[in-house]
């Protein structure tokens, strides 16, 4: 998991986004907004090249995102998904994909918008929603039901807090180095008024993000003992550590440099200080990366059919679908399986064919690969396996949708003795 690429390129994509969207809100809500010091077009380009600077990396990582995710939900290779169209059923068939299409014509809009700083509406919403939209697929769009829609809602308001305060900080260090060099009095009160304005929306964001995180903790964890006796509790635990560390880094710079604006050290001191929370603030971005990864201990769903006393279960989540494996009796021997394939709101999902893949515990025997009956109630039936040892398997539904496309859907279960 530590070196997961779809962690990584997740977490890239993320602090990308950041840095366009949170550009753009710094320069139409802080800075702009102020009476602009002389040769301010010169900082304006530099701004807007922060903001497309972040557009191509959010594409680029963004389309990494979809070939690594289309090869883990089609068990092939990166290769085959490029050249035999997987990234594509990927893209067209699901709620990631649409989502996807959607953010690459709002990064479009979005590095056209900033060409036109007059206009500050346009931009602003365009940003917000590029930066919102990863909510809706997210482990919170999964949720079902008001919960799920309360979550979502969650979810979007921390991308849009932590874009306001971390995603503008890089154009809040590049002014106030611009400042420095200049060492003129129209760019020092520039300077000290888009500080103080800059300084509110961060207490705004991060008074956000704080609610917004205790909502998102309430959703994922189980309980507080799952923040120091799970990975993904871990996680969360130091994400909330690493935060508490900028917000520390934030107050200094409010209450201990700003008043002292615009003498050079405290200029020297902000600037460090906002590399430093920028750099703290890529290691949050990697964290949640890493999260997306993990399943939260509280999303846990219910069974949706009895589960015998003796039986063997497990649930597999993915993008496209989910699936409940019942192995009954779940020990070595002879033993039947149902497979109940749905969608993400439970309903059953309509497929050409489902496969029941068994892979056995190293070195203890081939694997099972046998095709299922579907039955009148809509699960697939799988009869006389045969389980030649105890351990722990690895179960594979393989489901062919009605589009032909392929899905793969794997979980290990547990086979008695």
């Amino acid at each position: 998991m530590i070196t997961d690429p779809l962690a990584l390129i997740r977490a890239a994509h993320f602090a990308a986004t950041i840095l366009a969207s949170g550009t753009v809100f710094f320069a139409a809500l802080a800075a702009e907004p102020n009476r602009l010091p002389q040769n301010f077009v010169i900082l304006r380009g530099q701004m807007n090249v922060l903001v497309w600077t972040g557009l191509a990396l959010s594409v680029l990582t963004g389309v990494l995102w979809l070939i690594w995710l289309a090869a883990n939900i089609l068990g092939e290779s990166l290769t085959d998904v490029c050249l035999h169209g997987g990234a594509w059923s990927v893209l067209a068939d699901t709620r990631f994909g649409s989502i996807c299409c959607l953010r690459l014509v709002l990064a479009v809009a979005l590095g056209l918008f900033v060409l036109a700083p007059a206009q500050r509406t346009w931009p602003v919403a365009a940003a917000a929603t590029f930066l919102a939209l990863p909510a809706f697929a997210s482990h919170a769009g999964a949720t079902p039901g008001v919960r799920g829609d309360l979550h979502v809602a969650s979810d979007a308001l921390h991308l849009l807090s932590a874009g306001a305060w971390l995603g503008g900080l890089p154009a809040f260090a590049l002014l106030l180095w611009t400042t420095r060099q200049r060492q003129k009095p129209d760019w020092y009160d520039f300077t000290i008024a888009v500080t103080q304005r800059f300084s509110w929306l961060a207490a705004v964001a991060v008074g956000t993000l704080l609610i917004t995180g205790i909502v998102n903790s309430w959703n994922l964890l189980g309980s507080l003992r799952d923040l120091w006796m799970t990975d993904y509790g871990r996680l969360v635990a130091f994400k909330i550590v690493l935060l508490a560390a900028m917000i520390g880094i934030a107050s200094v710079n409010k209450f201990h440099l700003t008043p002292r604006l615009p003498t050079r050290s405290a200029l020297r001191n902000l600037q460090r200080n906002s590399l430093t929370e920028m750099a703290i603030g890529f290691c949050v971005l990697v964290l949640v990366g890493y999260l997306g990864r993990l399943e939260p201990t509280a999303h846990v769903h219910p069974a949706t059919t009895l589960i015998p006393p003796e039986a063997a279960f497990t649930h597999i989540h993915a993008p496209e679908a989910m699936a409940d494996v019942t192995i009954n009796p779940g020990r070595a021997g002879r033993a039947a399986a149902t497979v109940r394939v749905s969608r993400e709101d439970f309903t059953i999902f309509v497929a050409k064919d489902v496969r029941l893949v068994l892979d056995p515990p190293a070195a203890s025997g081939k694997s099972i690969d046998l095709d299922a009956r579907q039955q009148t109630d809509g699960t697939w039936k799988i009869d006389n396996i045969t389980l030649t040892s105890p351990g722990t398997w690895t179960v594979r539904v393989i489901v062919i949708a009605q589009s032909g496309d392929t899905i793969v859907l794997d979980a290990p279960i547990v086979i008695d003795p």
